[in-house]
């Protein structure tokens, strides 16, 4: 197996990062932002940010619907408290004011880019997807789901759900939303008397 190259990245860095754009999206929105302005104000070179985040539409997709990443997954072995858990973070993260200003404007680009498309899915959600299913993956095993339930459908409904209420619907993004949507999946996928 040959050694990786060069330097191993540190993490300092891709927080730095990540804050910044952050904190630019509040300030200049999305259409505003800049890859310039991003490693200006993370104290890095552009060539630093462009090999990290090679288009401006994945770095801001890591920084506002990747924080959950780092998150431990819950595993208390109960399904409502650990999909609970979960949604909770994940309605934080896109109800995040950054969130909402790039969200409308990413989703475009996303549809517009196979390559933001294949970048975003491999580093964002497919990362996210992994781990939900996981979730529910144990939860079946314990019987706490029905054996014949599409779990790729629940989590598509699980993400699409928030994202729609975000983008699309303008409705509350909250702990209330969460604990309701968590309800109905629980209910939904329940073994049947």
């Amino acid at each position: 197996m040959a050694a990786k190259r060069g330097r191993p990245r540190d993490p300092a860095l891709d927080e730095a990062i990540l804050r910044a754009t952050r904190e630019l999206l509040l300030e200049a929105g999305y259409p505003g932002l800049s890859m310039e302005a991003v490693a200006a104000r993370a104290h890095v070179s552009k060539p630093t940010l462009y090999l990290r985040f090679p288009t401006k539409g994945a770095l801001v997709f890591e920084a506002v619907l990747g924080k959950t990443k780092a998150l431990e997954m819950p595993d208390t072995g109960d399904l409502r408290a650990d999909l609970g858990a979960t949604y909770d973070a994940g309605v934080d993260e896109v109800a995040a004011a950054e969130a909402r200003a790039a969200l409308p404007i990413l989703l475009a680009e996303l549809s517009a880019s196979p390559e933001l498309a294949r970048l975003v899915r491999s580093r964002v959600l497919g990362p996210e997807y992994h781990r939900v299913r996981n979730l529910l993956e144990q939860a079946q095993h314990r019987g706490e789901i029905r054996s014949d339930v599409d779990l790729r459908l629940v989590i598509d409904a699980f993400f699409g759900t928030a994202l729609a209420r975000a983008v699309i619907l303008g409705g509350p993004l909250d702990h209330d939303f969460s604990a309701a949507l968590v309800d109905l999946f629980i209910n939904g996928m329940a073994p049947r008397e």
